[in-house]
């Protein structure tokens, strides 16, 4: 049976889903991120230094407490998206899409037949190893529950945005703020939040869900995160760095006056 998308069902109900970001290999805090309450974890695979194996074991972590486990990817090529899904991910996160056409390809790889072109892996851990359900029943299933995110970092991607938040099997944009900045040539925050909101809008237009990552969110500045949320915005994380350092420099600076 192929485990129910919490994520995916929150986001389609219009609800906001809350994640915690981490970039190194921590099944331990994977847990603790679920004992916190958090609605997904974020195992970023493109900056972060995991890989699909240990991917594997976080996910394991994170199912104790149906915490949903989505990677972020290095690339959009098919056999890593593969490789990510297979080892049990409820949730893809993938870089650098700029155009409808690598949307397309992102929705085809990550869904089996008759929605894709997925490999079939009937006998994989996300079918209790083969134990679970009959071949059409896993791969309706496994399509359903998929959450297949695309990040907009380009200009191209922004004036796209309409485009690429149409193709079937996209469930949700996500701004990736600092690329988005570089690649506008150093954007102002003014600049920046412009764009931004062209994303929005265009992804709203279209019925998908939005997420936004950096952009001055962060633990000192909350009203960032409401911001966005009163916008729409959905898919919203805070990064293990960010927790760590909040807590310690308030532990430090109480202690040392």
């Amino acid at each position: 049976m192929v485990r129910t998308n919490l994520t995916k069902a929150k986001i389609n109900e219009g609800q906001v889903a809350l994640g915690a970001s981490i970039n190194f290999y921590a099944p331990g805090l994977v847990e603790l991120y679920g004992v916190m309450g958090f609605d997904w974890v974020w195992i970023d695979c493109e900056h972060g230094s995991s890989n699909d194996s240990e991917t594997e074991n976080m996910v394991r972590a994170a199912e104790l407490y149906d915490l949903t486990p989505i990677a972020r990817i290095p690339n959009a090529y098919p056999s890593t998206i593969l490789r990510f899904l297979d080892r049990g991910v409820q949730g893809l996160i993938v870089p650098h899409i700029s155009t409808r056409e690598e949307a397309e390809g992102v929705a085809r790889a990550s869904h089996h037949y008759p929605d894709g072109d997925r490999s079939s892996a009937t006998g994989g851990r996300t079918n209790r190893f083969g134990a679970g359900l009959s071949t059409p029943e896993y791969y309706a299933s496994a399509n359903r529950e998929v959450l297949v995110i695309v990040m907009i970092e380009t200009p191209e991607a922004v004036e796209n945005v309409r485009e690429i938040a149409s193709v079937p099997g996209v469930d949700a944009l996500l701004v990736g703020s600092s690329d988005l900045t570089q690649t506008m040539g150093m954007a102002t925050p003014a600049e920046l939040d412009a764009a931004i909101d062209k994303v929005i809008e265009g992804t709203k237009a279209e019925g998908k869900a939005i997420g936004v990552a950096g952009a001055g969110m962060s633990l000192n500045n909350v009203p960032r995160f409401q911001h966005f949320a009163s916008r729409g915005v959905q898919l919203m994380s805070i990064g293990a760095q960010d927790m760590i350092r909040a807590g310690g420099d308030g532990f430090l600076s109480t202690m040392r006056g």
